[in-house]
């Protein structure tokens, strides 16, 4: 192989390949990159068996081939150069000569016979959705998952649409859920559930990204595809849980209350939290505020009042302030509602003027 491309496409596929390859004892190869040359294109690949990358860059090919590298060899030798000339990759062996203006290097590489072939995607249901919207709704819900995999249903995010059935994606790890929806409805969908570390690579490769994404689904896999980039992964075998069932339909009490006024009166209640993060919201419909306490034997008390509108009976919870922190910068709204269904029970929390986000999370006592 010997091609000629730009250092800065070069450089920046190169970062994208590279935090998908795995260590593994007996295929050693996983931890490179293959890259390949033919036609116009340059092809770099990369996988650990559970998710898979291939990124194609315009290339002057002058003679077709291939070869693995070491991902994070390559990786730092182009962010040590500058980045605004071409670069010459030529295949000798097993190794990779990397030419510039003023460089001679050679990266030592292994064969690609056993280097794993990527699954395409052949058969599946096909649907077009602006990369904007896919990753919207995946930012929108991912924090909320299980980062453990006791429960791999729960390890993932949930994504659903049919006819009547807007795109929606939802996750949960049983103390909170956060739920997402857009406008757009895709008849025949598969229900499907992506892994949360499939979901960080998904935004980490497609974020900011313009265009339409080409997903395929099939029984096992997602295929994601967009400007020569092809993702892969497997999918989570298993069923999420009914969250529905969980949403209250009835509430004991409301609050609407700035958005940013809240985030701040709860960052400054954290500060004195104990280790389990607890701070209690309390709302009484007699005053025109609601309160955010919280206490701790090793750091003090601290009570805070913020302006609110609110309606029904009197209450105070306690929750993790992490938990609710988390879902505020998902919400659009300046305004927001805190919706009290009653002790034990879930809170519910959404933007007054945007309902296709909503959260849900538990209070401490029931934890």
């Amino acid at each position: 192989m010997k091609a000629i491309c730009s250092k800065i496409n070069l450089k920046e596929a190169v970062g994208l390949c590279e935090k998908i390859t795995g260590k593994n004892l007996s295929l050693p190869v996983l931890s490179n990159i293959l890259i390949s040359g033919e036609g116009r294109r340059l092809k770099l690949t990369s996988t650990n068996l559970e998710i898979g990358l291939s990124v194609e860059i315009p290339a002057k090919i002058e003679e077709k081939g291939m070869i693995t590298v070491p991902s994070g060899v390559i990786n730092n030798f182009l962010s040590s150069l500058s980045l605004d000339e071409n670069i010459t990759l030529e295949s000798q062996h097993n190794s990779l000569l990397v030419l510039t203006s003023d460089t001679s290097t050679l990266i030592k590489g292994q064969p690609c016979d056993d280097f794993p072939v990527l699954p395409t995607a052949k058969d599946g249901n096909v649907f077009e959705i602006p990369a904007s919207e896919f990753v919207s709704g995946l930012k929108s819900v991912n924090y909320a998952a299980s980062f453990l995999n006791i429960k791999p249903e729960i390890s993932s995010v949930y994504v659903a649409s049919d006819k009547a059935v807007p795109l929606t994606f939802v996750s949960t790890d049983s103390f909170r859920l956060a739920e997402k929806k857009t406008n757009l409805f895709f008849p025949g969908f598969k229900n499907i559930l992506i892994p949360i570390k499939s979901v960080s690579e998904i935004l980490r490769i497609f974020d900011g990204k313009k265009g339409m994404l080409k997903l395929t689904l099939n029984k096992n896999q997602i295929f994601i595809s967009l400007d020569g980039i092809d993702f892969i992964s497997r999918l989570t075998e298993g069923i999420f849980p009914d969250y529905q069932q969980i949403i209250p339909t009835k509430f004991i009490a409301d609050a609407v209350l700035d958005k940013n006024s809240f985030a701040a009166a709860m960052k400054t209640a954290s500060i004195f939290s104990g280790k389990l993060n607890e701070v209690s919201i309390g709302v009484d419909p007699e005053s025109d505020f609601m309160t955010v306490s919280t206490s701790s034997q090793e750091s003090g008390e601290h009570t805070g009042k913020i302006k609110a509108k609110t309606i029904g009976e009197k209450i105070k919870m306690s929750f993790n302030h992490r938990y609710i922190h988390d879902c505020l910068q998902h919400i659009s709204s300046k305004e927001i509602i805190l919706r009290f269904a009653g002790e034990e029970k879930p809170l519910v929390i959404s933007g007054t003027d945007d309902n296709s986000f909503r959260y849900l999370v538990m209070p401490m006592n029931t934890l």
